[in-house]
Formats: structure tokens, C-alpha cells, sequence
């Protein structure tokens, strides 16, 4: 089994939990801005959706929202939350990003919370999401930068725990975690084919980066 898949199993019933309690005014911040980006009539793709702890939230803010995540857990748990909300509007599914089921340019908003920092093949990733998003559409990321802290003991510090976490991802028993900066960032998206049009850093004992792009015209 895929190490992030099995790792993500494995914490799907503490998840929401643990969200609320390190990251709560991150959450309720993404949460309030990622709706006010929305229109009724967008379709949308929330890539690593993890339990619908967002998606739930912003479902009457858009016309459709496909969800997706690896972990079948995870899915298992936004459904349920999505029946008891009575959602009707989300369509939860265990699947990457690269099923072959999502058509080119059939996107208005693709939604990437939470998980840029997770991944080793941000270029290709995000070179998939302008792929699906039709002309002019919004790529919104929310994105762990553990690489912006300044402070020499603090970045001491993470430098060692990004290490550790490499090491342990490579015996299998963490996923993949990158120490981004801001601007390191920034360039992925741009380099894929976006221009940034806002940037928000959202206050946190961690620094976090709110991002929307929108999908730049082929020259």
C-alpha cells in the first residue's frame, strides 16, 4: 500500500480532531475565504479532501464539487458527514488527481488545501491542475511553509525535524514533508502557469500561505 494512502488510514477517525485543535483559525480563515471566491454556479475540484472538514463547509457556495482523496478512510468519513448534512452536491471519491475520468479544461476552481507541502511533484501537480481548469479559472491553495521561519533556533529546529520526517518517510512510516518558503512557493505556481492575484498569510504559530491564481492563456 502507497505509504501517504496507508498513513492517511491510519488517522483519518483523529483528523478533524486534530485540525481544530492546532490549526483552527487557519481552518475557519480558509474556510471564510475560500467561499467568498466562490459562484453558485462553479464547478469545482477539491483535490486531498481528506474528510470534508472544508468541503462541507463551502458545498452551498458552488453548483458542483468533486472530491477526491487517497485515503479511502478519509472518503468514508466526508461521505458520511456529507449524508448527515444532507449534501447533495458533493461527489466524494477515493482517486488522484490524475484519474483519467477528469477532462481537460472541465473545472472552474480547483481547490489544493492543505497538501502542497506534502508532495514531492509539485511541478506536476500543479501543471495537472491548469490542465483541468478551464480559461481563466482559480487554482486556491492553503500551504503549510515551515521553511519561512526566521527565527535561527526555530529554523535550526525544523531543519532537524524536516530531516527526521525525510528519514522516517523513506523507512516508510511518515509521508513526504517539505519545508517551503513563501517565495519558493509562489514560484511553483507561477512557473505553472498562473498569475497570483492574491496572497494571504494567514496568522499561525506556523507560517501559512493562502494563495489564488488564475489559469494565464497559452502564448
Amino acid at each position: 500500500m502507497n505509504i501517504n494512502r496507508k498513513f492517511w488510514d491510519m488517522i483519518s477517525n483523529i483528523y478533524d480532531k486534530s485540525v481544530l485543535m492546532k490549526y483552527e483559525q487557519v481552518y475557519y480563515k480558509t474556510v471564510e475565504n475560500t467561499k467568498n471566491l466562490l459562484n453558485i454556479n462553479d464547478i469545482v475540484l477539491d483535490f486531498a479532501c481528506g474528510t470534508g472538514l472544508i468541503t462541507n463547509k463551502i458545498a452551498n457556495h458552488a453548483k458542483e464539487i468533486q472530491a477526491i482523496d487517497i485515503s479511502s478512510k478519509m472518503i468514508d468519513i466526508a461521505k458520511r458527514k456529507a449524508n448527515e448534512c444532507k449534501l447533495a452536491n458533493i461527489d466524494y471519491t477515493q482517486s488522484s488527481i490524475f484519474d483519467d475520468r477528469f477532462k481537460k479544461e472541465s473545472f472552474n476552481v480547483i481547490l489544493a488545501l492543505n497538501i502542497l507541502h506534502l508532495l514531492n511533484n509539485k511541478k506536476k501537480i500543479i501543471q495537472r491542475i491548469n490542465e483541468l481548469l478551464k480559461p481563466g479559472g482559480l487554482f486556491i491553495s492553503g500551504t503549510l511553509c515551515l521553511g519561512q521561519n526566521k527565527s535561527f533556533i526555530r529554523y535550526c529546529f525544523l531543519s532537524f525535524l524536516s530531516f527526521l520526517l525525510f528519514l522516517l518517510s523513506k523507512i516508510r512510516l511518515f509521508p513526504f514533508l517539505n519545508c517551503l518558503k513563501f517565495s519558493k512557493l509562489e514560484g511553483f505556481v507561477i512557473e505553472g502557469n498562473f498569475q497570483i492575484i492574491e496572497t494571504e498569510n494567514i496568522p499561525h504559530s506556523q507560517p501559512y500561505m493562502f494563495i489564488v491564481a488564475k489559469k494565464q492563456p497559452l502564448n
